[in-house]
């Protein structure tokens, strides 16, 4: 059946509209849930910075290490290089990809020219190395010079040990800008209230192992918080989705508390029960193997 032929199914579907009613009706709790909750934290991932939510509001910041944000754009740049030189290499749409090399090359030479000032010393020259190297790579794509396989792998090995030492710098800063916000956090906040709080790092599509911020968390919260207390939470790229995803954990928790007299039977797998019974344990299909 073609697409256009399952969504015209889908419309006639009288169970559509009636588990779309049922959806609208929790989602209304939900709402109902998130306003009502006293306090809960929320990270980005990456950026080192703690929001404070209560009563499903953001009253306040506890801010990271000032240069977080600005080191963020020598990592976003290493994604575009990479982004851009695939595309060259698989020449799908070379004019595209060609005003993107294009485009690459100015976003790097601005980064070159503010970057260097905003970092700590240490961090200085190794940026200078890694942004440069990127930069010659941007140069010849944009002067039209064709993008080989070899050629990026080649470039970023000649500077991999300034990468690592500026990733490393980061992961410490990030690991320190948490812990020092959850210490704040915490000591305005009621002992009671904070024995219930949500503390969520908010990211991408996936929890990737050794999330540093759940290990800085940990530190302050005990790794028995993991999963219960302390989540990571998917999809969330912005404060108003990771706000939502919350919401969501917190409506889930009721609704499991209510249905099946465990919290946290909605953050596991509905069908959970069946998927263990077959497999002969519980699991969680990890991501990234140690090769």
């Amino acid at each position: 059946m073609s697409d256009i032929g399952r969504l015209k199914s889908m419309q006639s579907d009288p169970f559509s509209e009636i588990n779309a009613t049922f959806r609208t009706l929790y989602g209304a709790n939900r709402d109902e849930v998130f306003a009502s909750t006293p306090l809960s934290a929320i990270t980005l991932i990456g950026t080192g910075e703690i929001w404070r939510i209560e009563h499903g509001a953001v009253v306040k910041s506890y801010p990271p290490t000032p240069w977080l944000s600005q080191i963020k754009s020598l990592m976003h740049a290493v994604i575009g290089v990479q982004g851009t030189w695939a595309r060259l290499v698989r020449g799908k749409d070379l004019e595209s990809a060609r005003l993107a090399a294009a485009r690459l090359n100015r976003a790097l030479e601005e980064a070159v020219s503010h970057l260097s000032h905003e970092l700590p010393a240490e961090l200085v020259s190794p940026a200078q190395i890694v942004l440069g190297q990127l930069l010659q790579l941007s140069l010849n794509w944009a002067a039209g010079q064709m993008a080989t396989p070899a050629e990026l792998p080649d470039a970023l090995e000649k500077v991999q040990v300034e990468l690592e030492k500026i990733i490393t710098a980061v992961g410490e800063a990030v690991y320190a800008s948490i812990v020092r916000g959850l210490h704040g956090f915490i000591d305005e906040t009621d002992p009671a209230v904070w024995e219930t709080c949500l503390v969520c790092v908010c990211g991408v599509a996936f929890g990737r192992r050794d999330n540093v911020e759940i290990a800085a968390a940990m530190s302050l919260m005990g790794e028995e918080s993991v999963g219960t207390r302390l989540l990571y939470l998917e999809n969330a790229h912005d404060l108003p989705q990771a706000m939502a995803c919350l919401a969501a954990a917190l409506a889930d928790r009721d609704l499991g508390e209510g249905v099946f007299n465990d919290p946290y039977r909605m953050w596991r797998d509905v069908l959970g029960d069946v998927a263990a019974r077959h497999v002969g344990k519980g699991f969680f299909p990890t991501l990234g193997r140690d090769r």
